[in-house]
C-alpha cells in the first residue's frame, strides 16, 4: 500500500507539471503521449500475448507515434516532402499502418491466432486515438477545463464509487469481470461526479470568468462515467482472457499505462470526439481529429 501512495503521489505530480508546461508548448503534451501511447500498445500486444512478436509490436508502437505527432512532425518536415510523401496525414498512415500489420500477420501466421490478427490491428489504433484525443483536450478549452473534466468523471467517479461500494455495495455489477464493482458504487460514483464537476463549473465562471455550458456538462457527466466503467471493465475483461494480473509493471504498485488510463482513455476518445460538435465551453477553441 505504502509503494502504491508513493507511486501515485509521483505519478500526479508528474502529470500536474505536465499539463502546466503544455499550457504554453502544446507540442510536449502530444510528444508525451506519443510515448505513453507506445507503451500502451506495448503493453497491449505483447505483454498480454495477444500478438507476442516483437516485428507486429514496433510497428504498432511506430504507428502509434506517428498518428499522435502528425501535426507536430507537418510543421517540422520539408513542405516538398510532404507534397510527395505526406506520412502526417491520417488516412494514409492508418492504411499503411494496415498492410504492414496484414503483411506480417501472413508471414507469422503459425504463431498468432485469428483473434490476434484483429488485436494487432485495432488496438493500436484505438490507443493511439485515445490518447491523441487526451492531447487535444489540453488545448480544446480555457484554463485546462476539458482536462479536468475527465478527471471529474474518471478518478473522483472511481473514488466515490469505491468508498460506496465498500460501505453499502450488495448488488455486484460485473461478478466474473470485476466481482469488487457494485451498482450501488456505480450510483455514488456517478453522485460523486456530479456533485465535482458541478464546483467545477461554479469554480471556473465565478473564478475564472471563463463562460461554462453547466447544464450541458451536468447532462453528459452520467454518461462519461458510464463512458470510464465500460473502459475500466474492458481492461479487466482483457486481463482475465489473457490470464495476466497487470499490463506492466511501469507504475510501482499500480501495474503498467493501461492499468491506470483505462477508463481516462475511454472516456477521453469519446469526449475529443463529441466536442469536435458540441462546445461546453461558448466561443472555446475548436479542433478536429
Amino acid at each position: 500500500m505504502k509503494t502504491r501512495i508513493i507511486s501515485g503521489a509521483v505519478l500526479v505530480t508528474l502529470l500536474v507539471a505536465l499539463l502546466a508546461v503544455s499550457v504554453e508548448y502544446s507540442a510536449v503534451m502530444f510528444i508525451a503521449c506519443a510515448i505513453l501511447s507506445a507503451i500502451a500498445v506495448y503493453e497491449a500486444l505483447y505483454t498480454t500475448g495477444i500478438a507476442k512478436n516483437k516485428a507486429i509490436t514496433a510497428v504498432g508502437c511506430a504507428f502509434s507515434v506517428l498518428y499522435i505527432l502528425r501535426d507536430v512532425l507537418g510543421g517540422l518536415l520539408p513542405a516538398l516532402f510532404l507534397k510527395y510523401a505526406n506520412i502526417t496525414n491520417t488516412e494514409f498512415l492508418t492504411v499503411l499502418f494496415v498492410l504492414i500489420q496484414f503483411a506480417l500477420y501472413l508471414k507469422f501466421h503459425k504463431d498468432i491466432k485469428l483473434h490476434g490478427m484483429l488485436g494487432m490491428i485495432a488496438l493500436p489504433i484505438v490507443i493511439s486515438y485515445a490518447f491523441f484525443g487526451f492531447a487535444t483536450l489540453v488545448i480544446a478549452g480555457s484554463a485546462l477545463l476539458y482536462v479536468v473534466l475527465v478527471f471529474c468523471w474518471s478518478a473522483i467517479a472511481d473514488t466515490g464509487a469505491y468508498f460506496v461500494g465498500v460501505a453499502i455495495g450488495k448488488h455486484k455489477m460485473a461478478p466474473v469481470i470485476s466481482p469488487k464493482k457494485s451498482w450501488e458504487g456505480l450510483i455514488g460514483g456517478i453522485l460523486s461526479s456530479l456533485l465535482v464537476t458541478f464546483g467545477v463549473c461554479m469554480l471556473y465562471q465565478n473564478c475564472f470568468d471563463i463562460k461554462v455550458s453547466t447544464i450541458g456538462i451536468l447532462i453528459a457527466t452520467p454518461i462519461f462515467v458510464l463512458i470510464g466503467v465500460m473502459g475500466d471493465l474492458t481492461a479487466s475483461l482483457i486481463k482475465r482472457k489473457c490470464e495476466i494480473k497487470d499490463f506492466g509493471r511501469l507504475i510501482p504498485g499500480h501495474g503498467g499505462i493501461l492499468d491506470r488510463f483505462d477508463s481516462i482513455l475511454m472516456i477521453s476518445a469519446a469526449f475529443a470526439t463529441l466536442i469536435e460538435h458540441i462546445s461546453f465551453m461558448p466561443g472555446g477553441t475548436s479542433f478536429s481529429l
